[in-house]
């Protein structure tokens, strides 16, 4: 992330491309009062983390469902560990095997448990992270500047915020 005052040539490129159309009628056409370049305001625009966010929703309820495909393997090889577990308990200690079987299956069951994969751990982390950030930010804010949260680039991938090559480069503001 950067932090740095916005200068005329970085809001130009912005508007830019934000709105191409909108910003070449105004450089075409002289306006009649001069455009306001800066302006002192108490405000942050954007939420902070709400791509990262969407993003760990997306990745996570994918990997799930791609998870209950795998669920009735999983059911009968739990079921299958604890019959085995339970006896061979009941040939070694027959009041436990019960018991072993059902701790068996548990454990078993608790492995095979529905798990996000690392990367889209990642991005909750990195959500989480930005809203931290953002709560810090307030002091800037609170100075005058203006904090702008993961605003998103029409036609790209690419957030103002965003840090992650991956996703379009670096977009800082």
């Amino acid at each position: 992330m950067s932090i740095r005052p916005l200068r005329h040539a970085d809001l130009a490129a912005l508007l830019a491309h934000l709105d191409r159309d909108r910003h070449d009628a105004m450089v075409a056409e002289p306006a009649a009062t001069p455009p306001i370049v800066a302006m002192w305001v108490r405000a942050s625009v954007g939420r902070p983390g709400a791509s990262a966010q969407a993003e760990y929703q997306r990745r996570r309820a994918a990997e799930r469902a791609a998870w209950w495909v795998t669920v009735p393997w999983r059911v009968a090889v739990v079921l299958a560990a604890g019959g085995a577990a339970g006896l061979l308990a009941t040939a070694l200690v027959p009041r436990l095997g019960g018991l072993a079987g059902v701790v068996a299956a548990a454990g078993l069951a608790w492995l095979l448990r529905f798990r996000p994969s690392t990367d889209t751990q990642a991005w909750r982390r990195g959500a989480a992270g930005e809203r931290r950030t953002a709560r810090l930010l307030t002091l800037l804010e609170r100075r005058g500047w203006a904090v702008l949260h993961d605003l998103a680039l029409p036609g790209t991938q690419a957030n103002i915020d965003c840090d992650d090559p991956r996703r379009g480069g670096h977009g800082e503001v």
